[in-house]
């Protein structure tokens, strides 16, 4: 086992003690006396639990089957076997003394007495300046007589020891005090959420935009579940896109979720299903997790899309940036759930605030997902510096009409489509002057648009449409070989694969000279004030 960083353990220690003496008698820590971090086993199924979390932010590592007691005098107490006793070791008489912990004391696991003594020490603790009272205790409830735990295990007998009556003791939960300490990164922490923050970002850029370019270009067909375990497998081992990190260092935060063809869920527990991706709105959310520290990044991928999809997407992209302006200190969480409902109002676009999501992003850390700290309509708890949140807003559930439908080319998978969902999540971090993205592969409209069947009527007097259709076609008469060969270039081929590699690579400028046509065509939409020639000069710029 590696050796524990004493000066960020008593730095870490001191914090959550601080606190607590501030905050005590709020409700965040209900009057608590002493507070209980109780870790039980390790738990493969279940890797993101408090304690665990806890013992990650002080240690450094996980000690299972450890009980550390925290007074109101700034004793510390740890029972633990041997082993873990002898990796606190180096901390014991070394607490600074300009911090409110005072010492630190290390018990060892007894059998002999099945630790009675050992639980006498840690109730005489949590006592401290009590005087005989009654003593309340806060601990994390939901791990509290957990199921699962084996007899005979340290914490057992703690739990039992806490729950007889003549211990004098109430159990209360101080879960959401510690929720609030560990919101707030020191700056080790902002440093490892931004490399787990790049780390996804780098995932979705370098391995699942080129793989789902290469499934739409050569009309592959794959199923959402295998297309989530290749990305999957990239997040676990980044060499696979020519990262230089660790494997031992990064593990995904979940499987990753791809969904295409109508079938859309948004929420962090939903799965990739077997059925295969259909070339029409494409969603892909995927987590990596750096040194424990998690990250989280989703995007919405339209191929072929008319006009409706658009625009809806358009304004998905509105209410995102008036959320992350809510995102400031000293605003509470419920202002960003507001700021959406604002921006669709003064759009004229109520009737989407019904496929809002009710949470739109949540606290990320060491856990993925704080449920105490989530960005809804009724959360009063406000944004603070350090603080670093996933922000993800979706519509779910839009209908796309029949006539949308029939303004697509007969060929496209978006014919099938009745319904479409839209979804858009980026790590964001709440700095002094507001909130910051972490993550930030694009998101705009020309940056996740795909064109891979012409329409089936002309442009019926669009002139941009006209300028932008014209400008492609002259790409691809004369490639400038731009983004063309970075995006889409196939592999190198054999010499006697060189007539299939010629007509993929045909397809492919066919492809992106058609891609290139949305993005021409947004450039020309925003740019209708000015003539023929600028419009033209700013479309060669693109490439």
């Amino acid at each position: 086992m590696a050796e524990l960083n004493v000066e960020r353990f008593y730095e870490r220690l001191n914090k959550i003690h601080a606190q607590f003496l501030k905050h005590r008698e709020g409700s965040t820590w209900n009057a608590a006396h002493c507070i209980s971090i109780i870790r039980g086993p390790s738990d493969d199924e279940n890797i993101y639990l408090k304690s665990s979390m806890v013992h990650h932010y002080l240690f450094g590592y996980e000690l299972p089957d450890t009980v550390l007691t925290l007074g109101k005098g700034g004793q510390c107490t740890v029972l633990a076997t041997k082993k873990k006793c002898e990796f606190l070791e180096p901390a014991v008489g070394r607490a600074p003394k300009n911090g409110s912990v005072t010492n630190l004391n290390l018990l060892v696991r007894n059998k002999g007495d099945e630790n009675a003594e050992n639980y006498e020490q840690l109730l005489k603790a949590a006592r401290e300046g009590e005087n005989g009272a009654n003593v309340k205790v806060g601990v994390l409830t939901k791990e509290f007589k957990n199921s699962g735990r084996k007899e005979g295990s340290i914490i057992i007998g703690w739990e039992k020891k806490l729950e007889e009556s003549s211990s004098k003791i109430e159990v209360v939960d101080v879960t959401a005090g510690i929720s609030l300490i560990m919101a707030i990164k020191d700056e080790v922490e902002l440093d490892l959420m931004k490399k787990s923050s790049v780390l996804s970002n780098k995932v979705l850029k370098h391995g699942f935009i080129p793989r789902i370019e290469e499934v739409i270009d050569s009309s592959l067909k794959v199923t959402h579940e295998a297309l989530a375990a290749e990305i999957d497998a990239i997040i676990e081992d980044p060499s696979k896109i020519n990262l230089k990190v660790q494997k031992d260092f990064v593990q995904s935060c979940y499987f990753p979720i791809v969904q295409s063809g109508g079938e859309y869920d948004f929420k962090v527990s939903a799965q990739s299903n077997s059925g295969d991706v259909k070339y029409d709105v494409i969603t892909v959310s995927l987590g990596a997790r750096y040194q424990m520290y998690c990250s989280n990044i989703a995007r919405t991928l339209l191929v072929d899309p008319p006009k409706h999809v658009k625009e809806t997407y358009e304004t998905l992209l509105g209410v995102y940036q008036s959320c992350l302006k809510a995102m400031t200190p000293g605003y509470p969480l419920k202002a960003v759930y507001g700021a959406a409902v604002k921006y669709l109002r003064s759009e004229d676009k109520e009737d989407l605030i019904a496929s809002l999501p009710k949470t739109m992003g949540f606290s990320v850390g060491l856990d993925f997902r704080d449920p105490l700290l989530v960005l809804n309509a009724k959360s009063t708890v406000v944004f603070r510096e350090g603080m670093v949140f996933n922000l993800a807003l979706s519509f779910a559930g839009i209908k796309l009409s029949e006539s949308a439908r029939s303004l697509v080319n007969s060929k496209s998978a978006v014919k099938e489509l009745s319904k479409y969902g839209l979804v858009i999540a980026d790590m964001v971090s709440i700095t002094s002057n507001g909130g910051e993205f972490m993550t930030k592969y694009g998101k705009a409209l020309t940056d996740i648009s795909y064109t891979i069947n012409d329409e089936d009527e002309d442009d019926g007097g669009d002139e941009d449409g006209k300028l932008a259709r014209k400008i492609a076609q002259e790409e691809e008469a004369n490639p400038t070989g731009g983004r063309r060969s970075g995006r889409l270039a196939a592999n190198s081929s054999s010499a006697a694969d060189a007539e299939g590699a010629a007509e993929r690579e045909r397809r492919q400028i066919q492809l992106m000279a058609r891609r290139n046509e949305e993005r021409l065509r947004e450039l020309a939409r925003n740019s209708g004030k000015k003539n023929r020639d600028e419009k033209t000069a700013k479309a060669e710029e693109l490439d």
